[in-house]
């Protein structure tokens, strides 16, 4: 074998082994097998060179689509012909790769979602646009599960607004940043100015309340929505005691959350039962306001609160419920989560 045949030979062997290292990269999932051709190719020339160089007596016939072959030819002819049957089979393989390499890609932005990720020491941003991400509940046709963003001031069009309340069930200081404030001040009435004079939700609460200093963790009272009825088109407030609060300690959420949901879907549906018709309700993420709680927790909490009423109440007449998520880190955790949620169908954006 010369050393022209020997370099040669090697040269093929070489090229093929980096392009099958090249073709099996993960960027290419979808087409390492058909990759493979090329790849098969050189190592079947390969082999005719070296046998042929090496012994060159050896006889190799054979016929292809009405030719006849032979020598070295016909032993790479056969080595094509055996790699393009083969390869011939490969495509539903590629579209599995593909589609398992797709799956696994989507997992991890989800998981990455689900984790709440943001540049390292930028802050959670608050979001101006309000939009609705939503998904079904399989098995109990018509009822959804989803999430609305923005200001709950900027929310109209839902039923009912869920208020996050403490035991006591005292109201925020209309100044303070909470769903609380936010449906204590506008569903009350205001001067030109916007100063409020009339505070007919809060007012409403304490007589509720008859006298009782605290309720029950996950109790519900119901109140109407004042002012929010023309402006916000909300029909009903519903109150939820989902923080307890104690001296010197502040704030922390109740210990089953799951409970407050169940709580407020049923009182709902007494309402719906009662002649009203409510079939859209706003879940704020309860507990989460002071920051002591773990975001992902409470968003799986809540989600599977709404989907386990449902399926067990399927001829309930509220047809959608939302969680809120105020800022971009909320938005991406509740996404994540609705989208992750075992059984459920694929999303529908809106």
């Amino acid at each position: 074998m010369s050393p022209l045949q020997l370099c040669l030979t090697a040269l093929l062997i070489l090229s093929g082994v980096g392009l099958q290292a090249w073709s099996s990269a993960p960027a290419r999932a979808g087409r390492h097998y058909a990759l493979q051709l090329p790849v098969t190719l050189l190592y079947s020339l390969a082999g005719a060179l070296f046998l042929f160089a090496t012994f060159p007596d050896s006889i190799s016939e054979g016929r292809a689509l009405g030719f006849s072959l032979g020598g070295a030819a016909g032993f790479a002819a056969f080595f094509m012909l055996a790699s393009f049957t083969w390869l011939s089979k490969t495509r539903g393989r590629d579209e599995m790769a593909a589609e398992l390499q797709k799956v696994k890609t989507e997992n991890a932005a989800l998981r990455r979602q689900l984790l709440g990720e943001r540049a390292p020491g930028r802050p959670a941003r608050p979001l101006v646009t309000g939009t609705r991400h939503e998904v079904a509940v399989p098995g109990v046709r018509g009822h959804r599960v989803g999430m609305v963003t923005g200001n709950l001031a900027g929310v109209t069009g839902m039923d009912v607004w869920v208020n996050t309340e403490n035991t006591r069930m005292e109201m925020s200081r209309i100044n303070e940043p909470t769903i609380s404030a936010t449906i204590r001040y506008h569903g009350g009435r205001r001067d030109a100015a916007g100063n409020l004079i009339d505070d007919t939700i809060a007012l409403e609460l304490a007589d509720r309340m008859g006298g009782q200093t605290r309720v029950v963790p996950g109790q519900v009272l119901v109140t109407g929505a004042g002012e929010l009825a023309a402006s916000h088109q909300v029909k009903r407030i519903l109150h939820v005691a989902a923080v307890e609060g104690e001296p010197g300690s502040g704030f922390r959420p109740v210990l089953d959350l799951e409970r407050c949901v169940r709580n407020v879907l049923a009182e709902v549906d007494r309402l719906n039962d009662a002649g009203e018709e409510l079939r859209s309700v706003v879940l704020p993420l309860l507990g989460t306001g002071g920051g002591n709680s773990d975001l992902r927790k409470t968003a799986e909490t809540l989600v599977a609160g709404v989907v386990g009423y449902f399926r067990s109440h399927v001829a309930s007449r509220v047809r959608a419920v939302y969680l809120l998520a105020y800022t971009d880190v909320q938005a991406a955790v509740c996404r994540a989560v609705l989208d992750l949620e075992a059984g459920l169908a694929e999303p529908s954006p809106h």
